[in-house]
């Protein structure tokens, strides 16, 4: 039932809506609002003002250019897409049941909407070089720093008279680490020349957050994309990348899966020979495994050595699977490239923002 604390809370914001709650029931991330005008789902998120405004942008946009299966904002009685709280932004959508599908149904939907998208807001950049070695060097020098922490954890482990089971893990795989590690450099220095040489870069439309979580069924069936708050103009490997990385966490995933899915991906978007090798460089680079590191020197205290050696030893084996889909991504020829489109505003962003596992 509603209680005086979530009155008190979503009141105010249900206010700029004329809804007035009946019950509220929390649903991760978003409040599920029954009222006698119907049930909704309404969102906590934190962003600025320029965020909240290219947020309502894309999702406006969005449906502009042919791709209606967004889940829809509702505007106030104001006509605003979201409500300012304090610190808190919020905005309304409808509320949708769950969609009782197999995972892998939900994979092929949710990568079908997404190269949609990317083919829709596909554009030809003119080339920057400037802007390329920016990014080339950004990235190339934060992996180098993730590098030499995870070789100063190997050192300080290894003068140790009594290691964990933690340390001993990792150091009986730390050579094969580092062989990913060197392989995702070399991978990214050869997207940076290609991109010297051939004088090209394509963005999209990236949702930024791509997750099995954010995609829902409406009463039809049809699947509907949301939480579009981390949305950015930047090469497609971004959100493929993003995606790749969590799937193969997954204890069912495997690479014929992951070559099935990029296959139905590029019937959208045929990837060029350097974006295939910059999504091989992205997937190749450990970081999953430097987070559990991380992780364990943060928080040792706080989770048992058991504990601590399965979580190493689950990421180790998923970045197995990510070379074995990685080596088959190489071996694929790679599709006709199709025409750009000109659909959203332009600028680049590469970027790999550590949004891992």
């Amino acid at each position: 039932m509603t209680t005086e604390k979530d009155t008190l809370n979503y009141g105010p914001v249900l206010f700029h809506y004329d809804l007035f709650p009946e019950k509220l029931e929390q649903h991760g991330k978003v409040k599920k609002v029954i009222t006698k005008r119907g049930t909704f789902a309404l969102k906590e998120a934190e962003m600025t003002e320029d965020e909240r405004s290219w947020f309502t942008h894309v999702i406006q946009r969005l449906s502009e250019i042919g791709f209606h299966q967004v889940v829809p904002l509702y505007p106030t009685k104001f006509g605003d897409y979201t409500v300012q709280l304090g610190s808190r932004t919020y905005y309304l959508m409808p509320w949708f049941a769950s969609d009782e599908r197999n995972e892998r149904a939900k994979d092929e939907v949710l990568i079908d909407h997404l190269g949609k998208i990317h083919a829709l807001t596909l554009k030809e950049q003119d080339f920057s070089n400037e802007v390329v070695e920016h990014s080339y060097q950004y990235l190339m020098n934060r992996w180098e720093n993730r590098q030499y922490e995870m070789e100063r954890f190997t050192e300080e482990a290894e003068q140790k008279t009594y290691m964990s089971p933690f340390e001993l893990t990792y150091l009986s795989h730390f050579h094969q680490i580092m062989r990913m590690t060197e392989e995702a450099k070399r991978r990214l220095k050869e997207w940076y020349e290609t991109c010297q040489r051939e004088k090209r870069y394509r963005s999209v439309l990236c949702h930024g957050k791509v997750s099995r979580n954010h995609l829902i069924f409406n009463p039809t069936g049809e699947g509907h994309l949301l939480n579009f708050e981390k949305a950015v103009l930047d090469t497609p490997i971004r959100d493929l990348a993003v995606y790749f990385r969590r799937a193969a966490h997954q204890k069912e995933w495997t690479p014929e899966e992951g070559n099935s899915l990029l296959d139905l991906y590029e019937k959208h978007v045929p990837l060029l020979n350097e974006e295939r090798g910059l999504l091989i460089s992205y997937l190749s680079y450990p970081e999953p495994v430097f987070n559990a590191v991380d992780l364990y020197c943060m928080k040792r205290n706080d989770y048992s050595q058991i504990e601590m050696v399965h979580r190493l030893e689950s990421r180790i084996r998923a970045m197995k699977k990510i070379r074995d889909f990685c080596d088959a991504i190489m071996m694929a020829p790679p599709p006709a490239p199709m025409e750009p489109t000109d659909s959203m505003p332009t600028k680049i962003h590469i970027n790999d923002d550590g949004d891992h596992i």
